[in-house]
């Protein structure tokens, strides 16, 4: 027996078929689109002052270029529904929470990709 089976998301990764799909869509989108961008802007605009590196400002302006057509695209979903893959909150947008938390508590730079996005935010 499961010691807490009754307990917490069960729909974390989707109850169905179609909903595993979705989230599976949205969890390959996040590698694929929303990473790569992202994590070089917690890397710049987060952390690399505090560890005594320049942030470098080209591949800040090219992967804020990157994210903001990524989030717009996710602004344009969040309009139809709640969360990425539907209206109950799952793995798919989780798996964005890290990176965001980073950009958005860490830079005003960051901050302003998110809640210039008004579904996003």
């Amino acid at each position: 027996q499961v010691k807490y089976a009754d307990k917490g998301n069960k729909t974390l990764y989707g109850t169905g078929g179609l909903e595993r799909a979705s989230i599976e869509q949205w969890l390959q989108s996040e590698a694929r689109n929303f990473d790569p961008p992202s994590s070089a802007l917690v890397f710049h605009l987060g952390f690399a002052g505090s560890m005594g590196l320049e942030p470098d400002e080209a591949v800040i302006r090219e992967n804020e270029w990157k994210l903001a057509r990524v989030l717009d695209v996710y602004n344009q979903r969040l309009e139809e529904s709640k969360y990425l893959a539907g209206d109950e909150f799952t793995l798919a947008d989780l798996s964005h929470l890290p990176n965001s938390h980073y950009l958005v508590g860490r830079s005003n730079r960051g901050y302003e990709l998110f809640y210039s996005r008004k579904n996003v935010a």
